[in-house]
């Protein structure tokens, strides 16, 4: 212990002031959560060494989150991890899920230091090392070549990170500019809503909503589930409320997953799903030119009513009228081809648009309806 925390006061003092920085960042709402499972509260040093508090950690063993877990580990105490979301990364499920863990790892050795050892190197290992040296003390097992080094160091260092964490300025950690601590409302918001309507919805960048949502991994909130629970700044929610629903676009439609295989196009992807290419391209932000990578996965665009082709205006082409749309922020193409029951293809032919036109907020746009019986 004394080791540790004189390396963190000499050469590893740059990493531990910025560990420092970020502590009381997370270690407030982690220890409420490790108190109310009945847990020592100091047990959230562990993940100041697994990963300084940071969120995107990744490891060499592909572990994750401020808490590293491995991907099955992260499956087993509930955590998703898939190609649009990765809740290893979501600081308060990756608590929760650690707590679990190590009440589990508690239950199993009832020594702490064991268990925090058996979160490093495994539950297995540890207990085969307490069958094989008939010891049930961790500091006897460190004295054998059966450990890693790695795992000898691992309840050394939680201690000495903790000692130094508790009381900073004796060890002569002074002007710490420690962040705010983590603080935020949640909301729900339908799947596939592009994070850049949310962000607007609540008056703040992408980068800020993606602070708070470490675990989406994609542009936009998980189209595999009825609605997603997303963070937003604390006292935003009525905010948010209020500007949401005349940012997103009408009739956002469903939405289906393609994963990329070897050979596949665009062109053949439309043409397989019977919809026009337009969609596809905007709503996974691609243009006709680009490369498909295999195992990407594919937004694909369904309509609420029928199929893009299908969705034309019901009745005779003679009845219809020209309007003018008002493109709003967060219109595409897509949605509002989608709301008037018309496809892309004509919208673009009534407003003379090349494939490499964009639309804009205020742009003013002919489109020809079904009339409206009276």
């Amino acid at each position: 212990v004394e080791h540790f925390i004189n390396y963190f006061q000499t050469k590893g003092r740059k990493i531990f002031s910025n560990w420092l920085a970020r502590s009381e960042k997370y270690i407030p709402f982690m220890r409420e959560v490790l108190k109310e499972k009945g847990l020592p509260e100091d047990l959230v040093y562990l993940a100041m060494i697994e990963s300084g508090f940071n969120p995107y950690a990744y490891s060499r063993a592909k572990a994750t989150g401020p808490w590293q877990f491995i991907y099955w580990t992260g499956k087993r105490y509930g955590l998703k991890a898939n190609w649009w979301v990765d809740e290893r990364r979501d600081p308060e499920k990756s608590t929760i899920a650690a707590a679990g863990y190590l009440k589990d790892l508690y239950d199993m050795f009832e020594c702490w230091y064991l268990a925090a050892a058996g979160y490093n190197a495994g539950e297995n290992k540890i207990a085969n090392g307490m069958k094989r040296y008939r010891t049930e003390d961790f500091w006897e097992l460190t004295k054998y070549r059966y450990l890693k080094q790695e795992t000898k160091h691992y309840v050394p260092q939680m201690i000495a990170a903790a000692l130094l964490a508790k009381d900073p300025e004796k060890y002569g950690f002074v002007d710490i500019e420690y962040e705010e601590p983590l603080q935020y409302d949640k909301v729900k918001v339908p799947p596939a809503i592009d994070l850049r309507l949310i962000a607007m919805a609540c008056e703040i960048t992408v980068e800020e909503l993606k602070e708070l949502n470490p675990e989406l991994r994609r542009w936009c909130t998980p189209p595999d589930a009825p609605e997603y629970e997303i963070k937003i700044p604390f006292g935003k929610s009525d905010l948010f409320r209020k500007h949401f629903e005349s940012l997103r676009p009408g009739a956002v439609g469903t939405f289906k997953t393609h994963i990329v295989k070897k050979g596949d196009t665009l062109q053949q992807i439309a043409r397989l799903y019977r919809i026009e290419l337009e969609p596809i391209l905007e709503i996974n932000r691609l243009e006709k030119k680009s490369r498909l990578t295999v195992g990407t996965n594919l937004l694909i665009p369904i309509p609420k009513e029928a199929q893009t082709k299908a969705s034309k205006p019901a009745g005779d082409k003679r009845n219809q009228e020209i309007i003018i749309y008002v493109v709003k922020t967060g219109d595409s193409l897509w949605s509002i081809a989608n709301k008037y029951r018309v496809s892309i293809s004509e919208i673009k032919s009534w407003n003379n648009l090349d494939g490499n036109d964009r639309i804009y907020p205020s742009d003013r746009l002919k489109l020809k309806v079904a009339e409206l019986k009276s």
